[in-house]
């Protein structure tokens, strides 16, 4: 970090133990202190094929209209254009748009689904369902 420049940190948490990190504002990844496993921490858009068994951000991702995402996804924000095929953990809000297709259970604080949109699997949406952010509250 350059001199004199000032560096603003926010709280996250980790994408694989769920506890509480404090990291700079700029931060691609980091390194969690309590299970040491990298934690993505920029926002992702994904605009093409993507296989993978997890991924995962702590910051917003976007699913583009030819993104097609096979994978359990976890991020704070989600937004679904293209296709997605697996479980949702999404610590705020899921937007759905009209020409996305949703297989998987999704779970987070709130979804709006655009009229249009295809969702086949189980839905739990409410603050009570993302017990997870209670850790950023203490």
């Amino acid at each position: 970090m350059p001199r004199g420049s000032a560096s603003t940190q926010r709280r996250i948490l980790c994408t694989h133990c769920s506890l509480v990190l404090e990291v700079d504002e700029a931060a691609k990844s980091v390194s969690c202190r309590h299970c040491h496993k990298r934690v993505i921490t920029e926002a992702l858009t994904v605009k093409d094929y993507v296989a993978v068994r997890k991924f995962h951000t702590a910051n917003r991702m976007r699913i583009t209209k030819k993104g097609i995402v096979y994978a359990s996804v976890r991020a704070d924000d989600l937004e679904v254009d293209g296709v997605l095929e697996g479980d949702v953990l999404a610590m705020h809000g899921i937007h759905l748009t009209k020409r996305a297709k949703v297989k998987g259970n999704l779970r987070g604080r709130t979804l709006d689904i655009q009229p249009g949109a295809t969702l086949v699997g189980d839905v739990r949406i409410g603050p009570d369902c993302v017990p997870e952010l209670d850790a950023l509250d203490e």
